[in-house]
């Protein structure tokens, strides 16, 4: 009876047991409909579920409905540990239907969210906190899941019907309705099925995603490390662009219109791969995205058709731990060391403030953009852009860009600082390729980023403006730009572009902004020509194969504050920073006055232009031509420096000093050698070869107004010394000449002109002789020659030349005043003093013929407007003389033909005068006539002699045979008529 008894207590106990643990299912399967699912507005519609023989629970069927999707859930394993806390130990799932069935969101929130007070440091140290301490209660393994996201037929049909009204143009024909879209079709929204797998197994946690052929949209492995001390995850994910375009389009989402019609003209393509570790603090991040397409047909709103291709290929670090503050952030270093003293002060802005975020790039960093030219330019027109900054472009029209980044990038989260070691930028189409190299930039973009505070809130309410010139350094870096640019406005004298290679670097502090050039910097265009149009061809006038200008040096821009009153309307003074201001100074201003920020900008420039093979309308043909120029000082007082060469020989000094608006101009030269000056390719109109001489002019000026520079009054002088050699085949020796001019009104004048009203003492001063001559070596040589002279040119050139006079034939001559251009009824009194009659005889010398004796006397020479005449001329001698005429043919022939000329010319062999004087007159045939007296005595004859004679010579033969040629003097006007 025992046994049975016994028996009987142990089955009704287990009977007891079986039910109480099947309740207790129930009940577990009750709690989760209770406490879970309906968190997340879910209901079971069906649940088919039995108990294994190991005591767990195995659900057939399951299907849960949602607000947006029906869930099938098919062979459910639930492994249960009834010992334990954790009463579910894992679930396998064998396979997963999400059906969807409206869209997952009804509108779109653009909501901003709320304001947190951690830094963004605290908080991503808070978040993978969160994450590191990841732990599932159970392990669940689902070995496929099928989804099927959400499809409106009904609302497509009708997308498509409005997509195709708008591209038919619609009835109202507007300019709206006509714009047209090319679609991605591969992107419409379909109904398509997805599938996948979920594996959550100890601190494992995996993810896959895959389309209808089987493609790898998305795959996400993470996985937690809780047997160390600290936190430690690792996040690893996988994906393939284009067909996570397509899963994210198909859902419909209620994005801006224009997002949505970016999506839709989007084709994409590539892969990308990222693993983010995070341990001990440290968050590292391993990136790379291959074979990187995005292609637009139409761009985003207006701005046209593009292509984005490329790989990226990065890893990150961020130390979130919060002993790291105050380790230093440091930007990139430069290779130039005189900089890094410079750097130093935004790296020491970003020391104590955050942990800084760390990217390095990869090698195969390359980003490239291929773009509609006309569209960006249509977007571009629409901007408040200068007219010349828009023609630039379209002249310079750029259909691909492409970026490349190297070395490192840190970023503070929280001060907003930020450095990057390199980026290369290219910007080419099919003729021209423009780069832009940027090394060591360093950033604190919270200067950038801050909005402006409201300063007028209250009457009462001051600015406060801090003003230091020792503010930390807020950005700079080091650029090198390589661009071949065409501009129009250059397009008269050159149809090549304008290649610039500048390199430098740049840096802003809140008080200045310093633009550094170094030597390698450069502006250079090539064949240049300038030149005359005329009615069948034109005439280059200048030419030059390569015009290349370095420039070195810095240029600082800085700031300032301007305050004034609005009750009084008075301008307090400006206050510099650099100058006027202690480091630490600050600028109060009060609300009711009005603070402008102003600038000034400083300049220390060198700037060498060089010119080679330069031609100048067939007269010059220069090698090389250089102008070295430094620039020093600001737009309120500048002063600009340029030394002038030609093939190695000085030409002269440019200097310009005083404000830019109102500055005086200097340009000068001292002693330049005519020799070293002539040996330069040059072709003059008449042939010269010199032995010594130097050359000094000066040019100066005062600038009043740069609109109409050309009407700046000008002084210059012209100097020339000592100057010796052969001058169209006459030697001239030690000539020196001075001349001041002035230039008013398009009018050169020379300097201290007389008038007629000036009196004799003035007259004397300005007359006094600035052309001296010692020798003129013609068959008459003329020697210590002097002439003071005025000139004027307005159109034409005017020459006066007053107390004219040198030596002649054993005397002199003078000339009081001569003009140049003669003008009607102008006389010229030439007067002649002690002329050795012997040297005016040896000028056409005939045989048997001797005189001696010295003339004075004056010739005054007229001129009628077309021809030269001389009336009322006198000659007379000064002293005996002697006159003998014996062995002559042509006498003898007359002696022996007329008895009473025997008896004349017998008195002449042999006669000693005392007075010889003659009229002289010249018709306009080039004649003189010489009504001449001579009286004296012949011993041989013993007799006094008085005779009259009418001599008439050929004044014009004369001259030529002086060598004050025909040719010569045409010479020398037509090249002063040239200029």
């Amino acid at each position: 009876m025992i046994f049975p008894k016994k028996s009987l207590i142990a089955l009704t106990t287990i009977i007891i047991t079986i039910i109480f643990l099947y309740l207790a299912r129930i009940a577990i399967v009750k709690s989760v409909i209770k406490e879970e699912l309906s968190l997340y507005e879910t209901k079971i519609t069906c649940l088919d579920f039995y108990l294994t023989k190991d005591f767990d629970l195995a659900i057939t069927h399951l299907c849960l409905q949602t607000p947006q999707a029906n869930i099938n859930i098919d062979n459910i394993a639930i492994t249960l540990q009834l010992a334990s806390e954790r009463k579910v130990k894992r679930i396998d799932v064998a396979a997963v239907n999400i059906d969807g069935t409206a869209e997952l969101s009804t509108k779109f929130d653009s909501q901003q969210q709320e304001s947190n007070s951690q830094t963004l440091t605290e908080q991503l140290q808070l978040y993978a906190t969160q994450l590191a301490q990841v732990s599932l209660p159970l392990d669940i393994n689902v070995k496929e899941i099928r989804y099927s996201p959400y499809f409106n037929e009904l609302q497509q049909v009708a997308d498509n019907k409005n997509s195709r009204g708008n591209s038919n143009g619609g009835d109202n024909g507007s300019h709206e309705a006509k714009k047209t879209t090319q679609v991605n079709k591969s992107i419409l929204p379909t109904a398509s099925v997805y599938s996948g797998h979920f594996l959550a197994e100890g601190n494992i946690i995996e993810f896959s995603l895959e389309d209808q052929k089987q493609t790898k949209l998305f795959s996400a492995s993470f996985s937690t490390d809780k047997a160390l001390a600290h936190e430690q995850f690792s996040l690893e994910l996988n994906g393939q662009l284009k067909s996570l375009h397509t899963f994210i389009f198909a859902h419909q989402l209620p994005l801006p219109a224009s997002i949505t019609n970016a999506l839709i003209a989007l084709e994409t393509d590539g892969d990308f791969h990222s693993v983010l570790n995070y341990q001990a603090g440290q968050l590292t991040l391993n990136s790379k995205m291959s074979n990187l397409v995005l292609t637009s047909s139409s761009g985003i709103e207006q701005s046209g058709p593009f292509q984005l291709n490329g790989n990226v290929d990065i890893y990150s670090q961020l130390n979130l731990n919060k002993n790291m503050s105050n380790q230093a952030f440091s930007a990139p270093k430069s290779s130039v060391n005189a900089k890094e003293e410079e750097n130093s002060d935004i790296n020491k802005s970003m020391m104590t403030k955050s942990n800084p975020l760390k990217i390095t790039f990869k090698a195969n960093n390359t980003l490239q953009l291929q773009f509609s030219h006309p569209h960006i330019m249509a977007l571009i027109s629409e901007q408040a852009l200068s007219a010349e900054l828009v023609t630039i472009l379209k002249d310079n029209p750029v259909t691909r860009l492409a970026l490349h980044p190297e070395g490192e990038l840190i970023y503070n989260l929280n001060s907003k600082q930020l450095s990057l070691s390199h980026i290369e930028v290219k910007a080419k189409n099919a003729q021209q390729t423009h780069q832009l190299k940027l090394d060591n930039i360093a950033l604190s973009l919270s200067e950038y980023l801050e909005q402006p505070t409201n300063s007028d809130a209250a009457d009462n309410t001051t600015i406060e403006m801090a003003i230091d010139k020792n503010t930390p350094l807020l950005a700079q870096l080091d650029f090198t730009l390589d661009s071949p640019l065409k501009l129009s406005v250059i397009n008269n004298f050159t149809d090549k572009p304008i290649v610039i290679n500048l390199q430098g670097s740049i840096s802003h502090h809140q008080a200045q902004t310093t633009i550094e050039l170094n030597e390698n910097s450069s502006f250079t265009s090539n064949n240049i020509a300038l030149s005359s149009k005329q009615k069948k061809s034109s005439k280059k006038l200048l030419s030059i194969k390569t015009l290349k200008t370095q420039v070195q040096g810095k240029v600082k821009i800085q700031n300032y504050i301007a305050a004034q009153s609005q009750n009084q309307g008075q301008s307090q003074n400006a206050v510099d920073s650099t100058n006027n201001m202690d480091s630490n100074a600050n600028i109060s201003i009060n609300a009711k006055q009005q603070s402008t920020q102003q600038q000034s900008i400083n300049l220390d420039l060198k700037i060498d232009n060089q010119a080679e093979n330069l031609r100048a309308a067939n007269i010059i043909d220069i090698k090389t031509l250089a102008l070295k120029t430094t620039i020093m000082g600001d737009l309120n007082d500048i002063e600009v420096n340029t030394f002038a060469t030609a093939d190695t020989f000085p030409l002269g000094r440019l200097t310009i000093k005083g404000a830019v608006d109102k500055p005086s101009i200097e340009l000068s030269a001292q002693a330049l050698s005519l020799t070293d000056l002539l040996s330069l390719n040059i072709k003059l109109p008449t042939e010269i070869a010199l032995i010594d001489g130097a050359l000094s002019y000066s040019v100066k000026g005062q600038v009043t107004d740069l609109a109409n520079v050309q009407n700046t009054p000008l002084a210059l002088s012209v100097a020339i010394s000592s100057l010796s050699g052969d001058v169209d085949g006459i030697w001239i020796q030690e000539l020196n000449f001075t001349q001041n001019f002035t230039y008013v009104a398009g009018k050169l004048t020379t300097q201290g002109d007389r008038k007629e009203s000036d009196d004799e003492n003035t007259t004397a001063e300005k007359s006094k002789a600035n052309l001296t001559v010692a020798l003129i070596d013609t068959p008459t040589p003329i020697s210590k020659l002097s002439i003071s002279t005025a000139w004027s040119y307005q159109k034409d050139f005017k020459i006066s030349a007053t107390k004219l006079s040198g030596d002649i034939l054993g005397g002199s001559f003078s000339v009081p005043k001569v003009l140049w251009p003669l003008d009607h009824g102008h006389s010229v009194n030439v007067q002649l003093t002690h002329i050795d009659l012997e040297q005016v005889l040896a000028l056409d010398k005939k045989q048997g013929i001797v005189v001696t004796g010295s003339i004075s006397g004056q010739l005054p020479i007229g001129f009628d407007g077309e021809k030269y005449t001389m009336e009322q001329g006198e000659l007379h001698n000064v002293g005996d003389g002697l006159i003998q005429v014996m062995n002559n043919p042509a006498v003898e022939e007359l002696k022996a033909n007329n008895s009473q000329l025997k008896l004349a010319f017998d008195a002449l062999q042999n006669l000693h005068y005392h007075q010889l004087s003659s009229d002289v007159s010249m018709a306009d045939d080039g004649y003189m006539l010489l009504e001449t007296v001579i009286k004296g005595r012949n011993p041989d004859i013993d007799n006094d002699v008085n005779l009259n004679l009418n001599l008439s010579y050929d004044l014009l033969g004369l001259l030529e045979s002086m060598s004050i040629t025909e040719r010569f003097e045409k010479s020398i006007i037509k090249g002063l008529q040239k200029h």
